[in-house]
């Protein structure tokens, strides 16, 4: 059956609108939004009988101060065809939460779209797409910085016979739908990876790459230093009194250890009593998530879809980063490989520089905001703290209707407002 409607792709900050339309020819997909109220009165709904009718098994809907939070499992009966969109004029979006699908990552990220314009600074490959590659197992992982990815290109490379290349999208859609490879990658609670995207970060840009001892022996990262510190120029806060790697070092790693061997700091806990958490509070409140200053601060979901149409790519699985060497070890099954005990894990194990626990919860409320295209297309369930926020700083997702105007034509609303 052809549907009359689709999907978009919404994302607010917290006070500027940044709405986004995408669309896509008579096809259903994820949309993600931050929410204070929509300029749409969903209170108002129209709900009739054959709204609820055989899904008596599950709540549909509950009432947040005035407007209805769809259950996740009714909105993917949507998704499926299995039940129309509400038949109400007046309705545009449905708003769920977070994790509520009873879909894989994998699945929910394939109902997902999202601005390529809009978001183009997230997304690291437009017109071809950087993975592993197997021939011999079938096998493409997909890379996606700071979700276990140093441990699956050691595993692709030493155990399934993977190389590095540029994959075109009819070259991937080709290998996924007719020569029956797997596209894999790994993926983790967006909260927990912006921490370690921005500590990553944080110590790629210092000004320690720009001379010094580490960058003494390797004039292409010192290059790729003085090419992109201008994206941190308008941060000045977060280098202030830290102009040599001495000097950061002694802010988070125990003396002792420092006398030892610079390395040792990477293995001990960090020292620091908040003033480098402070910084990274500071940052965030500024951040608008839209030019990140380096490609481990991209979203994870803008790394799995084509940089020219924002489209989803073909990905067969996704697996959880934080139990990386299972997944590994169940591919391999699969695909009857030996991984030999303990060679697998290969991943940059350091020590996270800032004090986490120093962080506010109303920081972590803005990451979730910042990261909810994360949350919504890959389908994770919110952190308890960002779950309890007030109705200003809540994340929902959104499935957009968007009716059809003519033929194959399909109609765009302006710009959706959220009002906060």
């Amino acid at each position: 059956m052809v549907r009359d409607y689709t999907m978009s792709t919404v994302c607010s900050g917290h006070r500027a609108v940044l709405a986004c339309l995408v669309i896509g020819t008579f096809a259903i997909s994820l949309s993600n939004v931050i929410i204070g109220h929509l300029a749409y009165n969903l209170s108002s709904l129209y709900q009739p009988e054959e709204f609820n009718r055989g899904l008596s098994t599950f709540e549909r809907i509950t009432n947040l101060d005035g407007e209805i939070i769809y259950d996740g499992e009714y909105i993917s009966h949507i998704l499926d065809g299995e039940l129309p969109f509400p038949v109400n004029n007046n309705l545009k979006r449905l708003k769920f939460r977070p994790g509520s699908l009873p879909l894989s990552s994998a699945q929910s990220l394939q109902k997902c779209y999202i601005n390529s314009t809009r978001y183009g600074n997230q997304i690291p490959d437009k017109t071809v797409m950087l993975a592993s590659v197997s021939d011999t197992h079938k096998l493409i992982y997909r890379n996606i910085p700071k979700s276990s990815s140093s441990t699956a290109r050691h595993a692709m490379k030493d155990f399934f016979d993977g190389n590095d290349r540029r994959v075109k999208h009819d070259e991937l859609e080709l290998a996924v739908h007719q020569l029956d490879y797997a596209l894999i990658s790994f993926v983790r609670d967006p909260l927990n990876r912006f921490y370690s995207s921005f500590d990553e970060s944080f110590f790629r840009l210092g000004p320690w790459m720009g001379s010094g001892p580490i960058v003494a022996d390797k004039p292409r990262v010192k290059k790729w230093y003085f090419e992109n510190k201008y994206k941190v120029e308008k941060y000045p806060y977060l280098y202030e009194g830290l102009p040599t790697i001495g000097h950061f070092r002694k802010v988070y790693c125990p003396p002792d250890e420092l006398s030892i061997s610079p390395l040792a700091c990477n293995d001990v806990p960090s020292i620091e009593n908040g003033t480098l958490a402070h910084r990274f509070e500071r940052f965030v409140r500024d951040y608008d998530g839209r030019e990140p200053f380096d490609v481990h601060m991209n979203l994870q979901v803008s790394n799995l879809v084509w940089g020219v149409t924002g489209n989803p790519l073909p990905v067969t699985k996704l697996y959880n980063a934080t139990e990386a060497d299972k997944g590994w070890l169940d591919i391999a099954h699969e695909k009857g490989v030996h991984i030999p005990d303990g060679q697998l894990t290969h991943g940059r194990r350091i020590t996270r520089r800032f004090n986490v626990s120093k962080v506010s919860d109303a920081t972590k409320r803005k990451i979730c905001r910042l990261m909810a295209l994360d949350y919504c297309c890959l389908n994770f369930e919110l952190p308890e703290v960002c779950r309890t926020a007030d109705d200003d700083e809540a994340v929902f997702c959104a499935l957009d209707k968007i009716p059809k105007r003519e033929g194959d034509k399909i109609d765009i609303f302006d710009e959706l407002v959220i009002q906060q």
